[in-house]
């Protein structure tokens, strides 16, 4: 035992060391086709292919299905009345062993299908009542299982007779056992994350490998070199024989895992929002290729040939059954005959004669013709758009597909992300991810190139993506609208356009055998040009071989002046001739308004009367004194008054006064009113003048002030109108010898 243990080691360096670098790319792989199930509800769980691949198994609910792998019909059904886990070929195919829900009182949880005669062998052995995988030993002599004593048992594959049993290593259900490709190996994983070695004499190896999370894949590589365990979180792992990690990676939520039969390559399949199946190299875990998948994923089963990954076949929760591999030509694809619409099938073979995706005995599709078979929907047969936007030249390129595969892809995108009947954006980008990331970008971009020609320049590099334009969105499985898929590339035009500029192109490029085209019709082609003043033109493109290839022309936009232009370009032809008009307005229009506020002035000489200066005001007041008789002291007597009414005591007097100085803290509000008074030594009859309230502001008191009119009457403010004057006696008045004498004139403003 210790010398296989060193040679396998010694084996899985020499691997490491001499295992080239390897790059991810896209697998060239795309999807075929896809069993279905005659009942609308099933939902595979399982799949596994015979060895020579003539016979698809699937499990789903409580039945087994055998599909013919190259017409895909049903062969047989099998019910077993309870609920299926797994189903595995035996290694000639002969046989078909079945797992299922176990109980305690019937043994009958395993059985197995002898393939041949299409019935079920009586044999029968009690499993777990617990999902778990079954395999068979390389010989295809015994079959492992897990038992409900959490642990596996070996059973003889024909008779189910139990040959050992593996217990007492795990503490929790079994989820995942394997045979090894020499038989020398058994590897047993349960739902806790243990992992547990066994040799050929079914005895426990001293290997403790603790992953902490339920084990959902195991299995060996050729040669017994290493094992690898994948767990329910997407956790990927080697070990060599002896238990020392190689390495290990995290893809995401997986459903299992397989190596390949003649070369160190791990296939691992991803279930999440983006499921896939990715190859990793079984050394250093680079991603060799991937294989994007358009569906959820609960198993997978792989075909190989001449080392190289041939057919893919994917259990998809639905009633379906996916295939995936490299597309082939139909039959009578080559063959002599008359072809219509040059798709290379004779007309006697081909089911849609004018490729515009209904077939023939369907084809109710057309208005003037009375064979529609032969007068393509130019709404459904392939067409490019080309236009030009600067520098470059933008190309889409979209294909419609048939109406029954527009309901098999719905049927396969309902269930991948939510099982509803409707299909929501986030499954529509699964599926274009799939269309786009399964093709090979680089030949499509090459072909398409070549196929186009410039008369000035030419295209160069090259950049694609893929969209589902139209039939998927939200759209229910039985609508009647197609699914349309498009591919949309644009080139740069070197050195640049130069318009007027023509491109033609020499021929009808297809990548069928290298995308998903080759499930749609490729010919004939409707181009459409969108010309530099956005209009479209049509041009129907036969693949015969007969017409001239089609040549496209875009010219230069003709300058169209526009109204607005046109009054513009006027404006400034006679921009000097405006200016000088609008200057010779305004100075009519200035003359005119100065002149009518000439007219309407009202000159009036009192409103422009100089100041009079304090002479003036001397002489005025001495002979207001003469008037009243001031010099001569003498004294007058007012008129009686007139009985019962009311009148006023005033008295007249411009006396000089004394100025005194105001003390300098006294503020302008606090001063007492001004009052034209004598001196307090004045005689006790002497007529004061009547006060009131003194209104007052920040600059003192506000004062009235006589004025005197210009017809030479006393005009005072405020005084009150009455019909008799009081008489006012004589007042004497004392000089004053002692301080200066100044006269206070207050300039009043003169009335309006």
């Amino acid at each position: 035992m210790r010398g296989k243990l060193c040679s396998t080691s010694i084996t899985v360096i020499a691997l490491i060391i001499l295992m080239p670098l390897a790059h991810a790319t896209s697998s060239g792989i795309n999807f075929l086709d896809a069993t279905v199930s005659d009942k609308s509800d099933a939902y595979t769980n399982s799949v596994s292919i015979n060895q020579n691949q003539t016979i698809i198994a699937s499990s789903y609910s409580t039945f087994i299905e055998f599909h013919n792998s190259t017409t895909l019909e049903l062969i047989k059904r099998f019910d077993f009345g309870r609920e299926l886990y797994h189903v595995e070929f035996s290694p000639n195919g002969e046989y078909l062993a079945a797992s299922m829900a176990a109980n305690e009182a019937v043994p009958d949880s395993l059985r197995v299908i002898d393939v041949e005669d299409l019935d079920l062998l009586s044999a029968q052995a009690r499993g777990n009542n617990r999902p778990g995988n079954i395999d068979y030993s390389p010989d295809g002599s015994m079959i492992i299982a897990p038992n409900m004593n959490n642990g596996a048992q070996i059973l003889n594959s024909v008779t189910m007779g139990e040959i050992a049993v593996l217990n007492g290593a795990h503490t929790s259900d079994v989820t995942c056992n394997s045979f090894s490709e020499t038989g020398n190996y058994i590897v047993t994983g349960d739902e806790s994350g243990k992992v547990v070695l066994w040799d050929d004499d079914y005895e426990q190896l001293a290997i403790n490998i603790e992953l902490n999370e339920e084990i959902v894949g195991c299995g060996f590589s050729d040669m017994d070199a290493k094992f690898a365990i994948s767990t329910i979180t997407g956790n990927i792992y080697t070990y060599t024989i002896t238990g020392s990690s190689i390495q290990s990676i995290d893809l995401g939520a997986n459903h299992g895992l397989s190596w390949s039969e003649s070369e160190d390559i791990l296939y691992v399949l991803q279930s999440d929002s983006n499921p896939a199946l990715i190859a990793l190299d079984g050394s250093t875990f680079e991603i060799i290729h991937q294989t994007h998948l358009m569906h959820k994923s609960l198993d997978f089963a792989i075909v190989e040939s001449n080392k190289m990954l041939k057919h893919i076949y994917v259990a998809t929760d639905s009633n379906h059954i996916a295939i995936y591999g490299s597309p082939q030509y139909p039959d009578g694809y080559g063959q002599m005959g008359s072809d219509f619409d040059g798709d290379g099938i004779p007309d006697t073979m081909d089911d849609d004669d004018d490729g515009d995706s209904f077939q023939d005995d369907y084809d109710f599709n057309c208005l003037n013709s009375t064979v529609c078979s032969r007068d393509p929907d130019l709404d459904t047969i392939r067409s490019m758009v080309f236009e030009i936007s600067g520098d470059t030249l933008l190309v889409e390129d979209i294909y419609t597909m048939s109406q029954s595969d527009t309901y098999l892809f719905r049927n396969l995108t309902r269930r991948a992300i939510i099982s509803d009947q409707r299909i929501s954006y986030e499954e529509t980008n699964m599926l274009e991810d799939a269309f786009c990331g399964n093709m090979d970008q680089n030949d499509y971009v090459q072909k398409l190139r070549n196929s186009i020609g410039l008369s000035v320049g030419q295209v160069s590099n090259g950049t694609m993506q893929c969209k589902i334009v139209d039939g998927l969105s939200f759209t229910k499985t039985y609508d009647k609208a197609q699914l349309k898929f498009a591919i949309s590339t644009s080139f740069d035009v070197e050195p640049n356009v130069t318009l007027p500029l023509t491109i033609t192109l020499n021929s009808q490029i297809s990548t069928f055998e290298s995308s998903i085209t080759h499930k749609m019709e490729n010919h004939p082609i409707l181009i459409n040009q969108i010309d530099s003043d956005d209009e479209i033109y049509y041009i129907l493109w036969w693949n015969s071989g007969l017409d001239d290839d089609p040549a496209l022309n875009f010219s230069a936009i003709e300058q169209t002046d526009s109204g607005i232009n046109s009054v513009i370009d006027k404006l400034s032809d006679n921009l000097l001739w405006i200016v000088f008009s609008s200057l010779g307005a305004l100075m009519i229009i200035w003359i005119v308004i100065r002149r009518r506020n000439l007219n309407s002035i009202i000159l009036d000489e009192s409103e422009f009367e100089e100041d009079i200066d304090n002479d003036e005001i001397d002489e005025i007041l001495s002979s207001e004194e003469e008037d009243f008789g001031y010099e001569n002291n003498e004294q007058y007597t007012k008129p009686e008054p007139i009985e019962n009414i009311e009148y006023y005591s005033l008295a007249e007097n411009d006396e000089e006064i004394t100025i005194d100085a105001i003390p300098s803290d006294e503020r302008p509000t606090d001063r007492r009113a001004f009052i034209i008074d004598d001196d307090s030594s004045t005689s006790e009859n002497v007529v004061k003048r009547r006060t009131g309230k003194v209104q007052r502001n920040t600059e003192g008191p506000i004062m009235s002030t006589k004025r005197k009119r210009l017809d030479g009457k006393l005009d005072i403010p405020g005084e009150q109108k009455i019909s008799k004057k009081k008489v006012v006696n004589k007042v004497k008045t004392r000089k004053v010898a002692a301080p200066a004498k100044v006269r206070k004139v207050r300039t009043v403003k003169k009335d309006d």
